[in-house]
């Protein structure tokens, strides 16, 4: 352990004056994103909200990653992000969540100086679904999906498409629309 650390301190400390000499075409990542929509992937009854539906799309995330920009192709660039997907129901006195780690790679194009146009896949894993007593708790097997966007600078519009499957149950789609923020530092 001790000799990997030293590595990765020598490493970092041998490349950054190569960086601050030319402008690196990798830059690290951090974004986060707000989405709606797909089906029904869990239910909870309170008496004091009645049904609630949590839905396979439903989430605010957070996400960091890197993007890569090729020097001879200017108007492109990819980003891969990882990131902590959650939604949480608005129950007194319970806990009831859908929480996941999504992971994307998305390749943009940009139209002019402004807008951009991305296409994707994406993959969801540790899809867990927690009722806190209120209703039938859930796990999901890791799903794989794409994703189209548009979006300004920093900012952008984007569709979804992927599925939540397993065993005892029949295929949730988790597919919605968001917005995403992504800024590089």
């Amino acid at each position: 352990m001790k000799s990997l650390f030293a590595f990765c301190l020598f490493f970092l400390c041998g490349i950054a004056p190569l960086t601050a000499q030319k402008a690196s075409p990798v830059k690290f990542l951090i974004g986060g994103a707000v989405e709606l929509g797909g089906d029904r992937v869990g239910t909870v009854t309170t008496e004091e909200n009645g049904l609630q539906l949590v839905r396979g799309a439903q989430g605010v995330s957070i996400a960091t990653g890197v993007r890569l920009r090729f020097p001879s192709f200017e108007r492109f660039m990819l980003d891969a992000t990882v990131g902590y997907k959650y939604w949480r129901t608005l129950t007194p006195d319970a806990n009831v969540r859908l929480t996941r780690i999504p992971l994307h790679l998305t390749g943009h194009y940009w139209l002019n100086d402004n807008f951009r146009v991305g296409a994707g896949v994406l993959t969801n894993r540790n899809i867990r679904f927690s009722a806190d007593g209120l209703g039938e708790d859930g796990r999901f097997d890791p799903s794989y999906g794409m994703k189209l966007e548009l979006g300004w600078r920093n900012l952008a519009l984007g569709y979804t498409r992927m599925y939540y499957n397993r065993p005892d149950d029949r295929a949730r789609c988790a597919g919605g629309i968001g917005l995403t923020y992504l800024t590089t530092f």
